[in-house]
């Protein structure tokens, strides 16, 4: 299922919240544009305030390659070939880490959504976690399961596993929000938050 790479990303200080999202949508958008290969499936800011910080994320999946892609990047960079892009996304935004994923189901492209992420500890082989989180998908019909990861090594972020899913509306919450508490297999949920596309979210 490839490469899963995110980049968590803040705001740089002193930009004011339109012109974070005009550059951090050129420099994304464009790199979608040009280097087809790198698919964006997520670009999310935590809403309502609920959530760790940074407070947004690009989850990027490179379907057919793993990290043989990530010297294709260094090339493309060091040529200066993505300086179109960039510029704009680095003049008002920061990646202040990221992270390498292994995808545990095929990722699903999140779109125009209410996300809601968990942030959890693997507690149980991989296999195990997936076929976990397929049960819980079918449990919640009305739910996207858009993302299942876990970090390659120790190449991200703790905890080092990570869901999203789009719900239907917040109050769809009040079911899947609580699922975890008192869980220690085969996962441990460390944190969560909700999430909007970068624009949509509530300061």
């Amino acid at each position: 299922m490839g490469l899963v790479y995110i980049e968590y990303i803040s705001r740089r200080a002193g930009v004011d919240l339109a012109s974070f999202h005009a550059g951090a949508t050129a420099g994304q958008e464009g790199w979608h544009d040009d280097y087809g290969e790198d698919r964006l499936i997520l670009s999310a800011g935590r809403t309502w305030r609920l959530g760790p910080e940074p407070e947004y994320m690009a989850v990027w999946h490179t379907p057919d390659a793993g990290f043989e892609r990530i010297d294709a990047w260094d090339r493309i960079f060091r040529s200066g070939d993505a300086e179109s892009s960039e510029q704009p996304f680095f003049q008002v935004a920061r990646i202040d880490v990221a992270g390498c994923y292994q995808p545990l189901l095929e990722p699903v492209q999140a779109r125009h959504g209410t996300y809601y992420g968990e942030f959890f500890r693997a507690t149980a082989d991989l296999d195990t976690i997936g076929a976990f989180y397929a049960e819980r998908a079918q449990g919640h019909p009305q739910c996207v399961l858009n993302l299942l990861l876990h970090r390659i090594g120790k190449l991200a972020p703790e905890p080092g596993g990570l869901a999203v899913w789009t719900l239907p509306d917040f109050s769809a919450l009040a079911e899947i929000a609580a699922e975890l508490d008192g869980v220690q297999q085969p996962v441990e949920l460390v944190n969560a938050g909700t999430y909007a596309d970068l624009g949509r979210e509530i300061l």
